[in-house]
């Protein structure tokens, strides 16, 4: 296709200018800069104009014919009904006349897209109407052809014509030896050789020369026989890459071409420009938002650390209840009672673990309650901040979709109170350690039955022995004095064991119970900065659709800057 280098460098300048103004709608432009991208549009949509100049039946419509690859212009037009003919494209087929001489033809072939195509009457049989006309379509011309028939390459009037076109509107102009099939090798070179003389001595320069068959051109260009064979024998290929050039090299659609890539790309530095800070500042208000868990986490981490020192005060009231609670068991559990063990249980013991218990919970449950205060502090003191953090980092517009308030921590305090007793109530009975006593009871008491009672037959076997016979009273008080020291020892034996295992018991109720208070203040810290994290989830949403929706933008405004930066250094 002729042009097609110019053509290529328009089409990808349209489509970036389309995808501009396509991305400045979106972004809400001012309409002035959205009309200016409309008109550049417009402007380098116009298409080029090519204007073929000759004598009657020296090929001019074949040749336009031969050069679009289509049958367009007529090629039997009578000398007596000559026009000018403007073809230009249109959705159907119509001729509209502007005047008795100029007519603007109107066709559906998609190269009139690209072109507006004048073909010009006979300079043999122009009239001043003919001439005025074509004198004005010369000078705004991309491109004119001045043919020349091989049947008749001598005539005056092309010459007569171009004496009245200023030379500096011929600067695009090439001359084309018309139906060079008709004549041999060397003819044509003659002739070539007569039209560089004679150029040279009435214009005062040569235009480029091309001898061509514009019918085996046409019929390379519109059929599938030997394409290749009528293409090289009909020598339009130097014709086209000329074309090609001047179109390319027309500083007038070159210079359209720069100055409307250029102001495109000032345009779209503008639209960037504010696309990029939007991204930039949603980037930072992410990143700030990352400093913000960030914080949440290590005042978390922080504060879990804490809880052993809340529960400090709740381990020393466990220990005192504890100790206080062996001291009574060893007042209550004196020796004497030991051997009691081995008649009856006495209901001392469960009066006992009940008083314990009820001592253990007055004394831990004002701890808790103070634990918790200073935890709820603790939290609070959160808040501030957390607030001074957001007002001096985030921004405005991310800073007012901030919560104004902090998470209702009285109500798990509450909550936490509650759950705190429960625990407590649960792991401060006495069911185990009671059960456990009763066990060392029982067990102390079979094993000082037997000393007991071989104590008691021995003794009053001894005394009845005194009464009879000296030496059987020696023998039944030695056995009964040793059962007597064997039930002692044992009593003491069961007596230590039972002070130790309450105190073993008693050490382990309290560990559970401040691993109990430990995991309820920890749960309790846990669904405090959950709720607080849940608070700001919503700006990160809100940052994340703002980013999803900002990242095409810079991706398509990065790749239209390369777009418009390949074209700028490929027009120069």
């Amino acid at each position: 296709m002729i042009a097609d280098q110019y053509l290529q460098l328009r089409s990808e300048l349209e489509t970036a200018l389309a995808e501009l103004l396509k991305l400045g709608t979106e972004m809400r432009r001012p309409s002035s800069m959205l009309d200016t991208i409309h008109g550049l549009l417009a402007d380098i949509r116009e298409p080029l104009l090519f204007v073929v100049v000759g004598e009657v039946k020296a090929g001019k419509s074949s040749l336009l014919n031969a050069l679009f690859g289509h049958e367009f212009a007529r090629a039997d037009v009578l000398p007596a009904t000559d026009r000018v003919y403007i073809f230009r494209h249109g959705p159907e087929d119509k001729s509209v006349e502007i005047s008795p001489q100029l007519t603007e033809r109107y066709l559906p072939i998609p190269f009139l897209r690209d072109f507006n195509v004048v073909d010009t009457p006979g300079t043999n049989t122009m009239v001043t109407e003919h001439q005025t006309i074509t004198e004005n379509f010369v000078p705004r011309a991309d491109l004119v052809l001045f043919v020349f028939s091989v049947a008749n390459p001598w005539t005056q009037s092309a010459w007569d014509f171009l004496k009245l076109v200023q030379k500096k509107w011929l600067k695009n102009v090439v001359f084309v030896l018309q139906q060079a099939d008709l004549r041999e090798p060397t003819e044509i070179d003659v002739i070539r050789r007569h039209l560089q003389d004679t150029a040279m001595q009435k214009l005062g320069f040569v235009p480029p020369i091309f001898a061509v068959s514009a019918r085996k051109a046409l019929l390379a260009r519109t059929t599938a026989l030997d394409k290749e064979r009528l293409w090289n024998e009909s020598e339009f290929g130097p014709l086209d890459e000329q074309i090609n050039l001047i179109v390319a090299e027309s500083s007038a659609r070159m210079l359209k071409l720069r100055s409307t890539t250029q102001t495109g790309r000032v345009m779209l530095g503008e639209i960037a420009g504010e696309i990029r800070e939007s991204f930039d500042a949603i980037l930072r208000d992410e990143a700030r938002l990352t400093r913000v868990d960030l914080f949440l986490y290590a005042r978390k981490e922080q504060t879990l650390r804490q809880v052993a020192g809340l529960l400090r005060g709740v381990d020393q009231a466990c220990r005192d209840s504890a100790a206080e609670g062996t001291k009574l068991l060893e007042e209550k559990f004196s020796f004497w009672r030991t051997w009691r063990i081995i008649w009856s249980r006495a209901q001392w013991q469960r009066d006992f673990q009940i008083e314990i218990e009820s001592k253990l919970r007055r004394s831990v449950e004002p701890q808790l309650e103070h634990a918790v205060h200073l935890l709820e502090a603790d939290l609070r003191g959160l808040w501030p901040q957390l607030r001074d953090m957001i007002d001096t980092h985030l921004a405005g517009e991310l800073r007012a979709q901030v919560p104004k308030t902090m998470p209702d921590f009285a109500r798990q305090r509450r909550e936490l109170l509650q759950s705190i007793q429960l625990a407590l109530a649960e792991r401060a009975s006495g069911r185990t350690v009671e059960e456990q006593l009763a066990k060392l009871f029982r067990e102390t008491s079979a094993r000082l039955r037997l000393p007991a009672g071989v104590a008691a037959v021995g003794g009053i076997a001894a005394l009845i022995a005194a009464l009879s016979s000296a030496a059987v009273a020696d023998v039944t008080g030695v056995l009964a004095a040793s059962a007597a020291v064997i039930g002692t020892i044992v009593a003491l034996r069961q007596r230590k064991k039972i002070l130790n295992s309450y105190h073993e018991q008693m050490t382990s109720k309290c560990s559970e119970l401040l691993h109990a208070m430990e995991q309820q203040l920890s749960h309790a810290i846990e669904l405090f900065y959950t709720e607080v994290s849940v608070a700001f989830q919503p700006l990160a949403a809100f940052c994340v659709t703002q980013r999803q929706a900002c990242e095409p933008l810079v991706r398509r405004t990065e790749a239209l800057q390369q777009t418009f930066d390949k074209l700028a250094a490929r027009l120069g």
